[in-house]
This record gives C-alpha cells, structure tokens and sequence, in this order.
C-alpha cells in the first residue's frame, strides 16, 4: 500500500458505508463522531474514547505503521461489530471530518441512535 494510498478509509461493520478521508485526524474524527451516537456502554464508550479522542491520530498512526490497520471490535445488541481504519489509495476522499454515512437498515434503525451533548474537540458544535 505505501507508495499508492492517498487518503484513510473507515467504518463500523454493519451499522455505518466505508468513507475515505484525505487526512487521518478527519478520519477518526469523523469515526469518533459517529461512534458516539451509538448506544455504547460506559466502559465501551470510554476504551472507543481513548482510541480516538485527543491523541488518536498519533496512536492509530503507530497501529497502521506496526500492523496496516487498525480493527477493534464491540458488541452492540448481541452482535460483534469490528471497527476498521485503514490506508486507501480509492476515494472518493472526503475534505473534512463529517459523521460516517449510516446503513439504511432496520437492525441500523433500531439502535435509537442520540446527538452526543456539547463541543465536540474535533467537529465542533454539534448540529442535528
């Protein structure tokens, strides 16, 4: 892959489409962003936290290096759901951070899905 990525493509298997990002802080930023709008435990909800709010860029730049992705996965409704972020050399390749695309699904529809409250440190104000 080196030599021909361009960009960082995410997802959350199952509940969000794969978006490539040009940059990889808009990448997990925009992961983040859409991770908390999912009916997370605290526990989840704070190791999802640390993977991707301040310093996440650094940290996963040390997995892609190390592994060539980064994957984790959660349960949510008693399926396991695998988060990836990888480098992509396909597009196309968003500019800036934006919540990750939902599937049209009922299993997707049922997760009553929430605003996260408050300043978001990487998108923003947060707007429905």
């Amino acid at each position: 892959m080196k030599g021909s990525q361009s960009g960082y493509a995410v997802s959350i298997e199952g509940i969000t489409e794969t978006t490539s990002f040009a940059s990889l802080a808009d990448a997990i930023a925009s992961l983040w962003a859409t991770l908390r709008t999912l009916p997370l435990g605290w526990t989840q909800y704070e190791a999802y936290r640390y993977f991707f709010g301040p310093g996440a860029t650094e940290r996963t730049e040390a997995f892609l290096a190390r592994d060539g992705q980064l994957l984790l996965s959660f349960i949510l409704l008693g399926h396991t759901r695998v988060i990836q972020v990888r480098p992509t050399a396909t597009g196309p390749l968003q500019p800036t951070p934006k919540r990750l695309e939902l599937l049209h699904t009922p299993a997707v529809a049922a997760l009553c899905l929430h605003e996260p409250a408050g300043e978001d440190p990487f998108l923003g104000r947060l707007s429905a």
